[in-house]
């Protein structure tokens, strides 16, 4: 029985795969959705063995998510492996810190994007990486990133970043220079 449905079932998974993990996407987009279909067969391989008696009972209850959940989880390993640590900007010629430019153009991106399921693995990760900031840093990083404040502004009744922070805009911009150095890894898109 197994080996009628298993050419149609696999044949079905590879269609999803095609658009889920869509070639241009990730650089080794082809070698990925054959990791996954292996894996996915060694799944089938192993149920019903003493050790994997149970390993495919959500399969046949929600299939779409069990898989959907299985395809998320080799994409997220396989685009952590991706993401090389990149060295900071060196300052520019003024002395002036704007180290954290590329790596929060990145961020504001990220949350502006249309979401994809990539887009979104990248978002998580990205919205654990700022929750793990100190405090102070992730304040200032979801203010002026993410929720839109200025850093400061000459106007006393505008409400910035700083105002909303009760800082200087300068203690913001150190703030948000510490924050940079602690996500350089999200500078480059996943």
């Amino acid at each position: 029985m197994i080996s009628l449905v298993m050419p149609v079932l696999l044949n079905r998974c590879e269609t999803n795969l095609l658009v889920k993990v869509p070639d241009g996407q990730l650089p080794e987009a082809a070698s990925l959705r054959e990791e996954i279909l292996g894996a996915f067969s060694e799944l089938f391989a192993i149920d019903g063995t003493d050790d994997a008696s149970d390993e495919l009972d959500f399969y046949e209850c929600k299939f779409n998510r069990a898989f959907r959940f299985f395809r998320i989880d080799i994409v997220r390993r396989e685009t952590a492996r991706l993401k090389p640590m990149a060295q900071m900007p060196e300052p520019n010629q003024d002395g002036e810190p704007d180290a954290y430019e590329d790596v929060f153009a990145r961020v504001s991106e990220t949350f502006l994007a249309p979401a994809t399921q990539e887009n979104e693995v990248f978002r998580t990760e990205l919205l654990d990486a700022i929750q793990r900031l100190p405090p102070d840093e992730r304040d200032a990083v979801i203010l002026v990133h993410v929720v839109g404040y200025k850093e400061e502004s000459d106007d006393p009744d505008e409400e910035t970043a700083a105002t909303r922070c009760n800082c200087t805009g300068r203690t913001i911009r150190n703030r948000l220079t510490r924050a940079a150095a602690k996500l350089v890894r999200f500078k480059e898109a996943p």
